[in-house]
C-alpha cells in the first residue's frame, strides 16, 4: 500500500473528453476484428502454422479494446460535474442500454437458432440469456447493465472520496476481477452469470475515470507504448506456447494480465494522441454503437461465403480488410436506422434527448455578454454513445 500513500488527495485538473469519440471507433474496429478472427484462432491451430500466427498476433493486438471502452464509459458516468440525481440517471440508461439490450437479445437467439445452428437441439436460449452472453458480444450489454445499476454508488468514490480512496477501490476490484478469472478459466470453479458478469469489470470502470485526466509525458507516452507492445508480446507468446490446449485461451481473456496492462497503456495513449484532429472519425463516433449491435449480423453471412482463411494473406484480409467493410456497411444501416423515429429507440436513441437533432436557435447576445468570454467546452463523448 505504501505507492497509494504518495499519491495526492485531489482530483486532477479536468481535461478536454473530445478524444474518446475517434478512440471509440478504433476501438470498435478492433472488436469487429476480435469477431473477424476468432473462429481463425480457434480452428486453424491445429498446425500452428504461419497464418495461425498472424491471426493470434492480430487478435491479441485488439484485445484492449472492450476494456477501453468500459473505462470511456466509466470515466464519463463517473464524472461528479454531470451532478445527475440517481433516479434521472438511471432512467437515462435504460433508454440507451436497457431497450437494446432486450430487441438485440431477441434479434440474435433467433439468429443463432434459425441460421448460424439451426440443428443443434441442446442449445437452450433461455440458459444462454441466464448466463448473461447470449452472444458473441451482447455480454458487454449486460455488463454495462449491471456497472449502471451501481454507478449512483461509485459516484459517491468521485465526489467525497480521495483520489487515493478512488485509486485503491479500482486496483482492489480490478485484483478482484483478475483473481476471479484466473480461477474459474483454470481451474474451472464457478462460472459468471447474468447477475454477476458485470463484477469482475468493476475495476476498469473505475480506473476509467481515475486515469481520464492523466496526461502523460514524454517519458510517460516511451513507458506507456513499451507496456503496450511488451503486453501484446506476452499475450501472443502466452497463447500459443502456453500449458494446455493450444490456442490456450487464458491469455486472451479480457482480465488476464497481459491484456490488463495493454488496455491501460492504450487508454492513456488514446487520450494522448487523439486530443485533436481526426475529423472523420468524430463524423463516424455516433455509429459506433450500431456497429456494435450490427456487425455480427453482416460478419457471419459474409464469412460463411467467403470461408475461413488457411493463408497469411487470407488472414490479413479478414484481419485488416473485412473488419473495416463490416464498420462501413453497419454505419451506413445505422445513419438510416436512427432517421426512423419507430427504430431508434432499439439503437439506443429512442430517449428524451435526440443526439442527431439540430440545435435550437440561440437569441443572439446582448452586448454586454457578447463582451464576456466563453469558457472552452469539449464535446461530449456521453451524448451520442455509451
Amino acid at each position: 500500500m505504501a505507492p497509494l500513500d504518495r499519491i495526492g488527495s485531489q482530483n486532477l485538473p479536468p481535461t478536454s473528453t473530445a478524444w474518446m469519440n475517434p478512440a471509440r471507433v478504433i476501438a470498435i474496429v478492433a472488436v469487429v476484428a476480435i469477431h473477424s478472427l476468432g473462429t481463425v484462432v480457434e480452428e486453424n491451430y491445429a498446425a500452428m502454422g504461419p497464418d495461425w500466427w498472424v491471426a493470434n498476433g492480430f487478435d491479441s493486438a485488439a484485445r484492449w479494446s472492450v476494456p477501453v471502452f468500459i473505462m470511456i464509459s466509466g470515466a464519463l458516468a463517473l464524472d461528479p460535474a454531470r451532478g445527475n440525481k440517481p433516479r434521472r440517471f438511471l432512467s437515462k440508461r435504460v433508454w440507451r442500454i436497457g431497450i437494446p439490450l432486450v430487441f438485440w437479445t431477441a434479434v440474435y437467439v433467433i439468429f443463432r437458432r434459425f441460421y448460424l445452428l439451426p440443428s443443434d437441439d441442446g442449445w437452450n436460449p433461455g440458459l444462454a440469456i441466464l448466463t448473461g452472453s447470449p452472444f458473441v458480444q451482447l455480454y458487454f450489454l449486460y455488463v454495462l447493465a449491471g456497472l449502471t445499476l451501481l454507478t449512483p454508488f461509485f459516484r459517491l468514490l468521485s465526489v467525497h472520496g480521495s483520489r487515493r480512496l478512488q485509486w485503491g477501490t479500482g486496483l482492489i476490484f480490478l485484483g478482484i476481477g483478475m483473481l476471479d478469472q484466473w480461477v474459474s478459466i483454470v481451474f474451472d470453479v464457478g462460472e459468471a452469470n447474468i447477475a454477476t458478469r458485470f463484477l469482475p469489470m468493476a475495476g476498469f470502470y473505475i480506473l476509467g475515470w481515475v486515469l481520464r485526466d492523466v496526461v502523460l509525458s514524454a517519458r510517460g507516452v516511451a513507458a506507456a507504448w513499451t507496456a503496450l507492445l511488451g503486453s501484446i508480446a506476452l499475450t501472443i507468446v502466452w497463447a500459443g506456447l502456453g500449458p494446455g490446449d493450444k490456442p490456450w485461451i487464458f491469455p486472451y481473456e479480457y482480465l488476464a494480465p497481459g491484456v490488463v496492462a495493454a488496455s491501460l497503456a492504450a487508454y492513456l495513449l488514446l487520450h494522448h494522441h487523439m486530443n485533436t484532429g481526426f475529423r472523420v472519425l468524430h463524423w463516424l463516433y455516433p455509429y459506433s454503437f450500431g456497429v456494435f449491435l450490427l456487425h455480427p449480423l453482416v460478419l457471419y453471412p459474409i464469412r460463411n461465403e467467403m470461408g475461413l482463411p488457411t493463408t497469411v494473406p487470407g488472414v490479413l484480409v479478414h484481419g485488416i480488410v473485412m473488419p473495416i467493410v463490416y464498420a462501413i456497411i453497419c454505419v451506413a444501416v445505422t445513419w438510416l436506422a436512427v432517421k426512423i423515429p419507430a427504430v431508434r429507440a432499439v439503437f439506443g436513441e429512442g430517449g428524451p434527448r435526440n443526439p442527431h437533432a439540430k440545435p435550437a436557435a440561440k437569441p443572439a447576445p446582448s452586448a454586454e455578454s457578447a463582451r464576456t468570454p466563453k469558457p472552452d467546452r469539449s464535446p461530449d463523448p456521453e451524448a451520442t454513445g455509451t
